[in-house]
C-alpha cells in the first residue's frame, strides 16, 4: 500500500494546470455531514479561467486508488482527455477519506457532503444544480455509487446522472473473472481482495450496502447511469452484475464491455482504437447528460427516470 501511495499520491494541482494553462484550481474547505461524522472535506475545483456563465454544469469526481491510495489531483487529467476544457462545466474533485485508516462508508460520506455543499451553494460556484454528474473512476466508484443511494434515501440532493468507469463495486471475489485474473493483472484479485480487507475492516465478514454498493439488492430510483469496464480485469463481471441489478430494479443504465481491454487501459492507452471508442462514449453520455448536444437516439432519460 505504501508502495501505491507514493505512486499516484504525488500529484497536486500544478500537476494538472501544468497540462492545462487554462484552467484554474481552488480548494474549498467544506463541513461534512453532521449525523454521516460531520468530518471537514476539501474540494479541489476546476474551471477555466474564460467562463463568465453562471449556470455551468458540475462534475463531481472521486479518484481511482482502491479507496485505499490517491489524492484530489490523481485523475483530473484523464477525466479532461474524456471531456475536453469548456467553458460549460465546472469539475470538482473530491478529497475522500480512504482505508484503512477510514473504513468505509467514511469516504462516500465525505463524496455526499460534497454533493449536498455544492447543491446548496450553486450559486457561489456558477453552477447549475439541476446539472450534476457525478464520476467515479476505478475505487471511486464505490464511494460515487454509494452516494446516489444516500441521495435516494435522503430525498437530497438531485443527481442528474452516474458514470462509474472500470468501477470496483462489490468486495466478493466469486465472480469467474475475479478468478481469472487472480495475477498478472494492472490490478488483480489479490490486490482486490486486500484492498477490500482494509476497505471493510471489521466488517469484513458482514458489510452494508453502504459500504459494498455492488451487494444493494434495490437499485431502483438512481440517476440514469454510464458502466464500463475492460474485458480482461478483476472488475468485469461484477460491473456486468451490478449494471443488470439496475435493470432489475427499473433503472436506466448504459453499459460497455470493452473488448481486450484491462483495467482503465483506456486512460493508460488513450491513443489505441478500443480506447477511442471508450472515451468517445464516455464523452457521448456526459454531453447528453449534461445538455452539451441533442439526444437523437429515440431514447429520452428523463422521461424514463420520472416514470421509476
Amino acid at each position: 500500500m505504501n508502495t501505491l501511495r507514493k505512486n499516484i499520491n504525488a500529484g497536486t494541482a500544478q500537476t494538472v494546470l501544468a497540462n492545462f494553462p487554462s484552467l484554474t484550481c481552488e480548494d474549498v474547505n467544506i463541513p461534512g455531514i453532521r449525523d454521516l461524522g460531520g468530518e471537514p472535506v476539501t474540494i479541489a475545483i476546476f474551471q477555466t479561467k474564460t467562463s463568465t456563465s453562471k449556470s455551468r454544469a458540475l462534475i463531481l469526481y472521486a479518484h481511482g486508488g482502491g479507496q485505499i491510495a490517491g489524492n484530489r489531483f490523481f485523475g483530473p487529467d484523464q477525466l479532461f482527455g474524456v471531456l475536453p476544457v469548456n467553458d460549460d462545466f465546472v469539475l470538482a474533485s473530491v478529497e475522500y477519506r480512504l482505508a484503512p485508516e477510514h473504513p468505509a462508508p467514511a469516504g462516500a460520506h465525505d463524496f455526499y457532503a460534497a454533493a449536498v455543499y455544492l447543491t446548496e451553494h450553486a450559486a457561489d460556484f456558477g453552477i447549475d444544480p439541476s446539472k450534476i454528474l457525478v464520476y467515479g473512476l476505478s475505487g471511486g466508484a464505490a464511494p460515487v455509487a454509494t452516494s446516489c443511494l444516500l441521495a435516494r434515501e435522503r430525498g437530497y440532493p438531485s443527481l442528474h446522472a452516474a458514470l462509474l468507469s472500470f468501477p470496483m463495486l462489490d468486495d466478493r471475489d466469486y465472480y469467474p473473472s475475479h478468478e481469472q485474473f487472480q495475477t498478472g493483472a494492472l490490478w488483480c484479485g489479490k490486490q482486490n481482495r486486500l484492498a477490500w480487507d482494509m476497505v471493510l475492516g471489521q466488517d469484513r465478514d458482514a458489510p452494508t450496502e453502504l459500504q459494498v454498493p455492488g451487494r444493494a439488492a434495490d437499485l431502483s430510483r438512481l440517476p440514469p447511469l454510464f458502466v464500463d469496464v475492460g474485458e480482461c480485469e478483476v472488475f468485469r463481471d461484477s460491473a456486468v452484475a451490478y449494471a443488470s441489478q439496475i435493470w432489475r430494479s427499473g433503472g436506466s443504465c448504459e453499459l460497455h464491455v470493452w473488448p481486450g481491454m484491462y483495467h482503465a487501459g483506456a486512460h493508460v492507452e488513450p491513443e489505441v482504437p478500443v480506447s477511442q471508442a471508450a472515451i468517445a462514449a464516455e464523452r457521448n453520455f456526459i454531453e447528453l447528460a449534461l445538455g452539451f448536444k441533442k439526444n437523437t437516439s429515440g431514447v429520452v432519460r428523463d422521461v424514463l427516470q420520472a416514470s421509476l
